[in-house]
């Protein structure tokens, strides 16, 4: 994994833990000062950390599987996608249009030379994940395209009837749900010593998340239109759940579910099914879509993506900077404790309206907690890492 990457990825996991904790602060009224922003605490995690192990890792991970070359690190790629990130959050904070157009635009031309990076593998001996990721990408543009016209007045010239939906939908069951799905394809074997599955499984899952995703992006297109965000709900939801099995199963089998590390990996995929199995109860009016639209992407971000996270990161950065054979999945008993705990209240601060903040700002000090050894750990490896390559 290129270093800029790593570097990269150690900063903004260690500037996620001060936007948590700020984030519970200001709910529990500690800190007025500098009040939380949701959207920048979304970005930084999906823009900010999980992009740069995205961006820097997908060619490099690809090419060795494929028995390629390995491709020369591209400074250009690097620069637009941090560049734009850190418009985008400027932007945000401010509500800058021109700012936030600008981020919009250099990470769609970074996500576009990613593109054009996975798209040259195809064929000959390219891995089954291969098709996951350019997908994947595919339904990033979506979000960038969506994202940046929510603050530019774009979705009636789109005909977007319900953008933040399309937006998070896009982002989540889109992209971030394709490349994890791809990235389990190709680092269960590796944990493990087995597949994750056979080929008609792998099949099911690309095309269940691919076509379940279209759907999810659909329906709130148009409205909230039933039919494709049914279909949608159906195909998601199965391929994710035999993905879970599989990967729960080849976990098991080699002794990672007695570690935190391959607790971290599995249980995260809770707080992705959760707004899934939640959405029936939306489209029939059962509970009100309000709270949870507003609230949900939160856990879904901390839970799912940032847990997701915390076991791969420190395995891949073992794995490709450290260069260990045999390395161990990143996080431990107290950061999954932390997570699973803080998702859970501020889960609940959507329906118990009366104590929201404090069940959210606890939530929220749960995660500033739980991300403090994941930080550590990473910042362990870089450490190790540059000592190795200055005694070389």
């Amino acid at each position: 994994m290129p270093i800029p990457y790593l570097l990269t990825t150690l900063l903004y996991i260690f500037v996620a833990l001060f936007i948590a904790a700020d984030a519970s602060f200001v709910s529990l009224n500690w800190l007025s000062a500098f009040p939380a922003l949701r959207w920048v605490r979304v970005h930084f995690i999906t823009l900010g950390v999980l992009s740069q192990i995205i961006f820097g890792l997908l060619p490099v991970l690809v090419a060795s599987l494929a028995k390629k070359p390995k491709p020369a690190f591209r400074w250009d790629i690097w620069l637009a996608l941090n560049a734009g990130l850190v418009a985008l959050i400027a932007g945000f904070a401010g509500v800058n249009h021109p700012m936030i157009f600008a981020g919009g635009t250099l990470i769609f031309i970074a996500a576009t030379l990613l593109l054009l990076q996975l798209w040259r593998a195809r064929g000959g001996d390219a891995p089954a994940s291969l098709k996951f990721y350019i997908a994947g990408v595919f339904y990033l543009f979506i979000g960038i395209i969506v994202g940046t016209g929510l603050w530019l007045n774009w979705s009636e010239a789109l005909y977007i009837k319900v953008p933040l939906e399309v937006h998070i939908h896009a982002n989540s069951w889109g992209f971030m749900s394709l490349v994890f799905a791809g990235l389990l394809v190709d680092f269960i074997p590796m944990i493990t010593g087995r597949p994750l599955g056979g080929k008609n499984s792998v099949a099911y899952m690309y095309w269940g998340m691919t076509l379940g995703a279209f759907g999810l992006v659909l329906g709130p297109w148009l409205g909230g239109s039933l039919p494709p965000t049914v279909t949608g709900l159906i195909l998601h939801l199965s391929a994710t759940i035999l993905l879970i099995v599989l990967a729960g199963r080849a976990l098991k089998a080699s002794g990672h579910l007695s570690t935190a590390g391959g607790w971290h990996l599995l249980a995260s995929y809770t707080w992705i099914l959760l707004p899934v199995l939640i959405a029936p109860l939306i489209l029939t009016h059962v509970i009100a879509g309000g709270p949870v639209e507003s609230i949900a992407p939160q856990p879904l971000i901390y839970g799912w993506v940032l847990q997701f996270g915390i076991a791969l990161i420190p395995y891949i950065a073992r794995r490709f900077f450290l260069k260990q054979e045999n390395p161990q999945l990143g996080g431990n008993w107290f950061s999954l404790a932390g997570i699973a705990l803080g998702s859970v209240l501020v889960w609940v601060s959507i329906f118990l309206v009366d104590i929201r903040g404090v069940l959210y700002g606890v939530g929220f000090a749960l995660y500033a907690l739980a991300i403090i050894p994941p930080v550590n750990e990473l910042f362990e490896i870089v450490r190790d890492g540059f000592r190795k390559i200055e005694s070389t």
